[in-house]
């Protein structure tokens, strides 16, 4: 394989992309092995740290899977190989991410729709628990914490529709928006108004109104897209000191 070197602000960036690119073209088959980090490090022209940073978040899309003591594999089951199928199908641009929400957002909608319908009292219970959780969260001002139960909260949302197939897409299309909260986070009171959004989608799937629980879905995503939207046209016209974590 021949590996170009990085000389960019975000090297693992670029790293990532170019092993994305040849595990689609089947330069890395599925459940075969990476180069080691010494070889990648060399390979790429970056120190191991950054392959070890670009590694995670490969991991992280459902690419490969790292086991002590023998390195790091391309993921060979069929469920992986589905969220991989959607990390692989996109570019990390403006319009896809624009895009990815359109998506997410029929994914998300039937995902509540169904969940008001087949939920039962134990994921009733786990959701209002899981509210609860992120209302005494909100005064932190935590965005990794809450980061950590926006992601549990729509996965409870997707277990609760009894659909498999929607709880592997909305997990791949939300590793694929990992920035989000990042950008989400610069916009005053989304924190409080994201709660909110949650409890309405909450009290509609409890009392198993599916056309309810869908419309305040909608109005989640549709509300997350547009303030994601709106602070990406702000990042991509502001120098890198300015939009940095």
């Amino acid at each position: 394989m021949d590996f170009s070197s990085v000389s960019v602000v975000r090297p693992y960036e670029q790293i990532v992309k170019q092993i994305q690119h040849a595990i689609r073209e089947g330069q890395l088959p599925r459940g075969s092995k990476l180069p080691t980090e010494r070889e990648l490090a060399d390979q790429f022209g970056v120190s191991r740290s950054v392959v070890r940073e670009a590694i995670k978040v490969l991991d992280t899309m459902g690419l490969v899977e790292s086991r002590q003591g023998s390195g790091s594999f391309i993921r060979n089951s069929t469920i992986e190989s589905v969220s991989r199928a959607f990390v692989l199908s996109v570019s990390p641009d403006a319009e896809s991410v624009e895009k990815l929400f359109e998506f997410r957002l029929g994914l998300e909608v039937q995902s509540a729709y169904l969940a008001a319908a087949r939920r039962t009292d134990e994921q009733i219970e786990m959701l209002n628990g899981e509210l609860i959780v992120f209302q005494e969260s909100a005064g932190l001002n935590d965005w990794a914490l809450f980061r950590k139960f926006d992601e549990q909260f729509h996965q409870m949302v997707a277990q609760a529709s009894g659909n498999p197939y929607l709880q592997v897409a909305i997990a791949a299309v939300r590793d694929m928006q990992q920035d989000v909260v990042r950008l989400y986070a610069k916009h005053t009171g989304a924190m409080s108004l994201a709660i909110s959004h949650h409890a309405a989608i909450t009290d509609a799937i409890a009392r198993q109104d599916s056309s309810d629980a869908a419309a305040q879905m909608y109005a989640h995503i549709e509300y997350t897209a547009g303030v994601v939207q709106a602070r990406a046209d702000i990042a991509s016209k502001a120098s890198p000191e300015e939009v940095a974590p």
